[in-house]
């Protein structure tokens, strides 16, 4: 996948699918050439229902945004020199696209595109590797145990178990540099 001339636009909040399909459909009727590709990110996660089954959704990673890849035009200069630039056509075909506001990184209408390094960090958050579910292989949790919170509000944490009480586990965590009471499924934590 080429990383490079990757650019992103503000769109109205929950038209991702829909200003995707307005732009590319714009894009056949005006026969645009420059425009390569849309994309909006989404990433896969594995979470458990109340019954403690997994499932897989698609989780937003960059709600009300659009990233599009366009082709830069180049221009020769009248010293013979070229320079490349966004094409003007494009650029008027983006934002008139009902949903899409406007690029979010801009020099005087002249968008600016990402990094090559920072859309291949975007992409590689949506690939499906990270799929693989952190399931606990002994399932009994006492007190005094330390561990990993891999789901919900508190997802990152460590927390130090001070009760259990069937499927239910309370622990407190460090946050903010106090001691946070928390309660917990065995499905949110992982044993280290």
């Amino acid at each position: 996948m080429d990383y490079k001339n990757w650019y992103a636009l503000s769109i109205n909040t929950n038209k991702e699918k829909s200003a995707k399909s307005q732009l590319l459909a714009r894009k056949l009727v005006f026969k645009d050439t420059n425009l390569q590709e849309v994309e909006y990110l989404q990433r896969k996660e594995i979470v458990f229902d109340k019954g403690g089954r997994r499932k897989v959704v698609n989780k937003m990673l960059m709600a009300g945004y659009l990233l599009v890849q366009v082709k830069p035009e180049t221009i020769i200069n009248e010293d013979g020199t070229t320079t490349t630039v966004f094409p003007a056509d494009t650029f008027k075909l983006i934002t008139e696209t009902p949903d899409i506001k406007f690029f979010t990184n801009c020099n005087r209408d002249r968008p600016l595109p990402f990094r090559p390094r920072e859309i291949k960090k975007m992409f590689d958050m949506c690939d499906d590797a990270h799929l693989e579910a952190e399931v606990n292989v002994e399932g009994q949790f006492q007190e005094g145990d330390i561990l990993e919170v891999i789901q919900g509000p508190f997802k990152g944490y460590d927390i130090e178990v001070t009760a259990v009480s069937g499927d239910k586990i309370l622990g407190q965590l460090d946050m903010f540099g106090r001691t946070v009471p928390a309660e917990f499924t065995k499905f949110q934590l992982f044993k280290k």
